[in-house]
């Protein structure tokens, strides 16, 4: 089984959003920063936080993204309850059905690390914009960024 730990940054492209401290509406849980790194074949997705990751409650770590002429849509996710993982999932949000994914997320620390195949997000494209949320007990708690801004992430 192949790490849930990303390779060193690659030509193939990465993303790194920066987010404020103390700006999450939730004591559980503050992002500091969410990363997105290709190596060709896999998404890997770190979510760092002030403290470390919570391991009481439901939390859910996702990735929105968009292909940048707004046709194809997912969210990916990584959910966990009382700190085990319990969930994590590729939904289509163009054709709004998930698919479960077993690949091993790690929350440790302050990171929550996992990765997705690059074949389950047909028609993102090399380019698309994307944005991170944190959701505790199923309230959105962190978003980065923030607001409805959205990141962009090129693979090159």
């Amino acid at each position: 089984m192949a790490s849930a730990t990303p390779p060193a940054k690659d030509k193939t492209g990465e993303s790194i959003c920066k987010d404020g401290a103390g700006d999450s509406t939730s004591k559980a849980v503050d992002l500091d920063q969410v990363r997105l790194l290709s190596d060709g074949s896999l998404m890997f997705v770190v979510f760092t936080t002030g403290d470390d990751v919570p391991t009481t409650g439901t939390v859910l770590y996702s990735i929105t993204a968009w292909s940048l002429d707004g046709k194809t849509g997912y969210q990916i996710g990584s959910k966990f309850q009382n700190g085990r993982e319990i969930a994590n999932f590729v939904f289509n949000l163009t054709t709004s059905k998930q698919e479960n994914i077993t690949n091993g997320a790690v929350a440790a620390d302050k990171q929550v690390s996992t990765r997705y195949p690059l074949s389950k997000l047909a028609g993102l494209g090399a380019a698309f914009a994307w944005s991170g949320t944190v959701t505790v007990d199923g309230a959105d708690v962190d978003r980065c960024p923030d607001g409805e801004a959205k990141m962009q992430f090129v693979s090159g």
